[in-house]
């Protein structure tokens, strides 16, 4: 692991739809963020410090989850946050928690963290501590989804879904827990035509389009850095989900 120790850690006040952009893509300009150039600086400074530059990530999701493992390997651990449960959630308990871990940190830049750990839901505003696997966080989340669907008596849209789950915090991810669900055949998806077997052999985003091109449900994209064409599964809200009862 490569804890920042020794060193001053300085986090800006991030907006993250911006900083995905900065991280993200190439040729950014501050303007074209809507950024000053002093905060635009900042924001590259961070994003050196958490990434080393650029960092793949082909959805704003998939970004977030990269930011997550990165701000708990070079910003503060899992088991730093366990020692925040039982304390105030104030900048002097940050720092005296950096303290011990030799890590340098400004009252600014503890109160932009505190806010970035809630943005990403590492933190939440009863002071929760999210610091599960997130394997185990990926599980929890199928099982809650799928207990809610085997409970129903008949279909729901996707959309209906996530409307029901709209606070939850990985509400982002409820696409790739529906398909993770079907192709377990724990559900049916209404629309969708690409075949379970073509999605276990390459996945949901990876797929050569020759073995999709005669489906409906897929796009195909270009990977931004070789330009090589790919297909991916989509789901639409407007799809209905059927849960298979193992029992009947």
């Amino acid at each position: 692991m490569t804890y920042l120790k020794g060193r001053r850690i300085i986090v800006p006040n991030i907006n993250l739809k911006k900083f995905y952009r900065i991280c993200a893509f190439r040729n950014i300009s501050f303007k074209s963020v809507d950024l000053n150039e002093i905060t635009f600086k900042k924001y590259l400074t961070f994003k050196n410090q958490l990434f080393g530059g650029y960092i793949k990530a082909e959805s704003y999701s998939i970004f977030v989850e990269k930011l997550r493992k990165s701000i708990l390997l070079k910003l503060i651990s899992k088991e730093e946050l366990t020692q925040l449960v039982n304390k105030p959630l104030n900048p002097t308990s940050i720092h005296v928690l950096f303290k011990k871990s030799n890590k340098q940190i400004s009252n600014s830049s503890v109160k932009a963290l505190l806010s970035l750990l809630m943005k990403v839901y590492l933190l939440d505003h009863v002071k929760i501590i999210k610091f599960l696997s997130f394997d185990e966080e990926e599980r929890q989340d199928r099982s809650l989804i799928y207990y809610y669907l085997s409970r129903r008596r008949d279909f729901i849209s996707v959309k209906r879904l996530k409307d029901k789950f709209w606070d939850h915090p990985r509400k982002h991810r409820i696409n790739d827990y529906l398909l993770g669900l079907w192709l377990e055949n724990k559900i049916d998806i209404g629309g969708l035509d690409v075949p379970r077997k073509t999605c276990n052999d390459f996945g949901f985003t990876d797929i050569p389009p020759d073995q999709v091109d005669k489906f409906k449900s897929v796009e195909t994209y270009r990977v931004r850095e070789t330009g090589e064409l790919k297909a991916r599964v989509l789901l639409s809200d407007n799809n209905k989900l059927y849960p298979l009862n193992k029992g009947d």
